[in-house]
């Protein structure tokens, strides 16, 4: 045994990081090393293939990122996080035909179910769950040693390389937004062609809505305003600052009513209010969650062991672009063993987190947590987490088995430095992600397969060419096959929703409907995302085609209302309930209203 020289805890001699704070320490033996050793060398060269591939996979849980066409954007401008790793990527050109790729094949051996509780799959989510969660974690500061990197920390680290990268992507194209001061505004028109008696009310009407958020005073501000033929019909306005409320409908009422959260939360509910939401906080919010990252991510670590990995050199084959590759193959095989001790220190360290407990304290992060976990009705965090450890302590060994005789391996496949392919497999299915080269082409594949139906596909093939990236997603199941969204993509600008370019996507029953996003430079400064829905004679809809227009900006003019400002932190139930019903009919006259104009 020994300490931490961080938070002092114990820990075992053979451990490098802390599994309770993450720090790193110095081993008292020299670890072992995992053997590799280079494999048979199949009769062939590694190229491409037309023969049934090797099953490959994925988490569930990392299928959304890759079902992006900002996702494309990884595979030529993202750089590893990992020190002493640099990114292979090569800047593509044109392809002039591009053949729709096929999608993935795999045979899962089929296998006599027994009866099963649903505990496997409380098991197998949760280990899931973790592993991605942790594979984020993992940072420079984890993974310092550059070249010098055991096998287990590489088998993590080439996973959140990619992961990390996918993630910046998506935030360089504008697809993600992550600002902790914000403002917008978003206005939106529509016309239709084949129906002049539509397009009467549609003419000069228009809905807005402008927010902002500024983190460091702790507030939030929102405006909506709904304009019909030219006549004003709605205009309502909210905001939270700093624990206090405040909202004004001058349709309805002139008087702006504003108050004390936690007064106005006991006078209507009859109950103390222990908190209140703390925008200020969001920000530390964000440390603790690094914090956070790291000590799970050390904790995970000690899971992957050269037990239960093992590291081979030999040729792999990605389905996706019926090619072949040389490089190494990570297979990590737990026993019952590792994961009931994994368990059982996620129990103990869960208990104890009191950053954890914060964050859950904070709301944003605890919203919904006792229903997830079946932990009863509104426990205070503490007890949330208590109740979590006895449920990892009490199923532990029973998860363990369940895993193990599942037959749970999780894979990676690395070209170089390259990762090239995840699989997560077990007899219950198959799940994989491909990522790789067809000439000029980047193909990234996600392939899901239960052990007991056919397998899924969704693919996002593209190339890129300067500051343009081309490519489409399609998907289907080898039977039905669509060929889905189709987009040209400007990468160096974008508005405060998506990157400017096109989008469309044709209906893939042949009844003749198409749909055409164009993003570009609106006036003064601001962005249309013009939608143009077409062929629609076939639908029966009473017009021929539909054009939106959404307006966005990253300016606003939201202000606080003129209105008499009228304080209602002292009201009583009665009459915040008498407010309440005064705002309901208002509100219900104006359904009227526009009810009145359309008929």
């Amino acid at each position: 045994m020994k300490k931490c020289p961080n938070c002092g805890e114990d820990l075992q001699d053979q451990d490098v990081f802390c599994t309770y704070c993450g720090e790193k320490v110095e081993s008292e033996t020299a670890p072992t090393p995992v053997t590799i050793e280079p494999a048979a060398e199949p009769a062939s060269e590694a190229t491409p293939v037309a023969a049934e591939p090797a099953a490959k996979a994925t988490p569930a849980a990392e299928i959304a990122p890759e079902a992006t066409p900002a996702a494309a954007e990884i595979a030529s401008e993202a750089t590893p996080a990992a020190a002493g790793q640099t990114s292979s990527a090569v800047e593509p050109t044109p392809v002039a035909v591009e053949k729709e790729p096929e999608y993935a094949r795999y045979t899962v051996e089929e296998k006599k179910k027994k009866g099963f509780s649903p505990l496997i799959f409380i098991g197998l989510f949760l280990l899931l769950a973790i592993v991605v969660a942790a594979v984020f974690s993992f940072g420079k500061n984890l993974f310092s040693g550059g070249l010098n990197l055991s096998p287990e920390q590489k088998f993590l680290n080439y996973q959140y390389d990619y992961l990390e990268n996918k993630f910046k992507a998506l935030e360089d194209l504008g697809f993600i937004n992550t600002e902790e001061n914000q403002e917008a505004t978003l206005v939106l028109t529509g016309e239709v062609e084949g129906n002049e008696e539509i397009n009467q009310y549609l003419e000069d009407t228009a809905l807005t809505l402008e927010t902002k958020t500024d983190l460091d005073k702790g507030s939030l501000q929102m405006n909506m305003g709904l304009k019909l033929m030219g006549s004003d019909i709605l205009d309502a306005y909210g905001e939270y600052v700093d624990g206090k409320i405040g909202f004004s409908v001058p349709t309805i009422d002139e008087n702006f009513y504003k108050g004390d959260y936690k007064k106005i939360y006991e006078n209507l509910t009859g109950e103390k209010a222990d908190e209140t939401p703390d925008l200020k906080q969001v920000k530390e919010n964000k440390k603790t969650l690094e914090k956070l990252r790291k000590k799970y991510g050390a904790l995970l670590s000690t899971l992957i062991t050269k037990d239960n990995l093992t590291v081979e050199k030999t040729k792999f084959t990605l389905d996706s672009v019926k090619k072949g590759y040389k490089g190494e193959v990570y297979t990590f095989k737990p026993k019952a063993k590792d994961i009931q001790a994994f368990m059982e220190k996620l129990a103990t360290m869960v208990e104890k987190d009191k950053d954890l407990e914060t964050l859950l304290e904070q709301g944003s992060y605890g919203n919904g947590f006792e229903a997830a976990m079946g932990l009863g009705e509104e426990p205070d965090a503490k007890e949330q987490l208590a109740k979590f450890a006895e449920n990892l302590r009490d199923n532990a060994e029973e998860m363990g088995k369940t895993i193990e005789d599942a037959n749970f391996t999780w894979e990676i496949a690395v070209e170089g430095k390259e990762l090239r392919q995840i699989k997560i497999s077990s007899d219950y299915g198959v799940y994989s992600l491909e990522s790789g080269k067809d000439g000029a082409k980047t193909v990234e594949q996600l392939n899901a397969q239960p052990a007991d139906s056919e397998n899924y596909y969704l693919t996002n093939t593209y190339t890129k060419k300067g500051k343009t990236l081309k490519g489409s997603i399609s998907g289907g199941n080898g039977i039905i096959n669509i060929q889905g969204l189709e987009y040209s993509i400007e990468t160096d600008k974008k508005s405060v929703l998506m990157p400017y370019g096109t989008y469309s996507v044709k209906d893939p029953t042949g009844m003749g409907g198409e749909a055409n996003l164009t993003v570009k430079e609106g006036k003064k400064g601001s962005t249309d995302h013009e939608l143009l829905i077409s062929g629609l004679q076939s639908y029966y809809l009473g017009f021929d085609s539909l054009k939106i227009n959404l307006n966005s900006s990253d300016k606003t003019k939201l202000s606080a209302p003129k209105g008499k400002a009228v304080d209602i932190s002292d009201y009583s139930e009665e009459e915040l309930s008498e407010l309440a019903e005064k705002f309901g009919q208002g509100f219900e006259h104006i359904f009227e209203s526009l009810e009145d104009v359309v008929n």
